[in-house]
């Protein structure tokens, strides 16, 4: 990692961390903040991707993986954009799935890092575990419970987590890998 990359990592973890503690302030206001920040991240995040793909990917040995996710991303987004005016538990819903996807994502990369013999894949595997139990925590209340406040304050957990275990990573030292 560079030392921009680095810096934009641990900012985007800080200001991860500082939404989160955002939404634990002020729990009344999570899902309208939540779906914005969701439906404006995914959208960008996709436009980043298809942007990727079109300007250098599509070149490249395996990069149709960037055209699919970007469209999925894409798609998502707009998904979200429509959710806004469903009832709260249904954006809260979405959303953990997303964020439960995003950690089961993360156990399967770090098991097979470690199965190439990657000295990474145990921050990769709590990142994981940490999201995948959070996500299902907050699937579990907020099916079975009334209180739309608790699953925001899971969620609010979940990003906070997410973005200690983010800038904690700007702080991995990498391997710089050498062609002999």
């Amino acid at each position: 990692m560079s030392k921009l990359q680095r810096f934009n990592s641990f900012i985007g973890g800080l200001l991860s961390v500082l939404f989160g503690f955002a939404l634990y302030m002020a729990p009344f206001m999570g899902v309208d903040i939540i779906s914005v920040v969701m439906t404006a991240g995914l959208l960008l995040l996709g436009i980043k991707k298809l942007y990727f793909y079109f300007s250098m990917s599509r070149h490249m040995v395996g990069g149709k993986n960037s055209l699919i996710s970007g469209i999925i991303l894409m798609d998502l987004g707009v998904c979200a954009y429509m959710m806004q005016s469903f009832p709260p538990v249904y954006i809260m819903i979405y959303l953990l799935v997303i964020h439960s996807f995003y950690g089961a994502t993360d156990i399967m990369v770090a098991l097979r890092a470690r199965r190439l013999k990657s000295r990474s894949w145990r921050i990769k595997l709590i990142t994981g575990i940490g999201n995948m139990t959070l996500g299902v925590l907050a699937i579990i209340f907020g099916f079975t419970g009334e209180d739309i406040f608790r699953v925001i304050y899971i969620y609010a957990l979940g990003v906070a987590y997410t973005g200690i275990m983010r800038m904690a990573n700007a702080f991995r030292r990498t391997a710089v890998p050498y062609i002999q």
